[in-house]
Formats: structure tokens, sequence, C-alpha cells
């Protein structure tokens, strides 16, 4: 079965018009199914992620999110951040010897945060911005 991916603009713009008409979304897959049906308006063969909406969302400043998060088994701490894909910014703290330790990492754009115990995202909260 043959499948059209939509232009950014207009997976935006399908999520514009969702979030006018839903302020507040309570997880990515309600978020998807109805950004989805506002797509197949415009055309029925155009397929888009969950992932891809929520990072178009965020780096186009159309909604806020929320995220509930749960712990992980991760060593390290991630250099990008998982859920919008842009850099982590290191947060670091003086000792009181005068070293400096990074007590966690978080991200600019979207304020996922981890720290010492490592968490990844559960749940997304979405609410309009503006």
């Amino acid at each position: 079965m043959a499948y059209k991916i939509p232009r950014e603009n207009d997976v935006a713009d399908a999520l514009l018009i969702v979030m006018h008409k839903n302020p507040q979304i309570k997880s990515q897959r309600e978020l998807t199914e109805l950004v989805k049906r506002q797509l197949s308006h415009a055309d029925s063969e155009y397929r888009v992620s969950g992932e891809r909406i929520r990072r178009i969302g965020l780096n186009k400043g159309l909604i806020r999110i929320s995220i509930d998060y749960n712990s992980s088994n991760a060593e390290t701490l991630p250099d990008i951040c998982p859920v919008c894909r842009n850099r982590m910014v290191s947060i670091k703290n003086r000792t009181l010897d005068g070293g400096v330790i990074e007590v966690r990492r978080r991200c600019e754009l979207c304020k996922f945060s981890t720290g010492p115990e490592p968490t990844v995202p559960g749940r997304y909260h979405f609410t309009k911005k503006g």
C-alpha cells in the first residue's frame, strides 16, 4: 500500500487546528490520532508518527508539554533530548572542596530533565501554547 509523508508545514497546520479544537490532550496516542484524522482531510494517504508530530509542535512553538517520568536502567545521561531531539545542557554545581560535578541535564526547548537517577519520558500531556 502506497503512502505519502506530509510536509512539516502541513503537519504544523493540522496540529494547530487540532490544538485549537482540543486545548488539552492527555497522551501522545490521542494527539497522533487527532492529527492523522485532520491530515486525512487533505490527503487520505498521509502518514505521520507521533514522535514527528511532537517534535514539530515543540520546535515550532505550537504546544507546551508536561512529562510524567519513569525510571531508567541507563548508565549514562543522554546528550540528545529523547523528547524533541535537541541538545541537552549540563547543569553543574561546585563541591565543597572546589571541584565541579554534573548534577543533571536538561533540554532548553522542552524542559525534559534527568539527574543522577536516569529517567525516561513515560507519558506526555499537551496543551495549546499562546
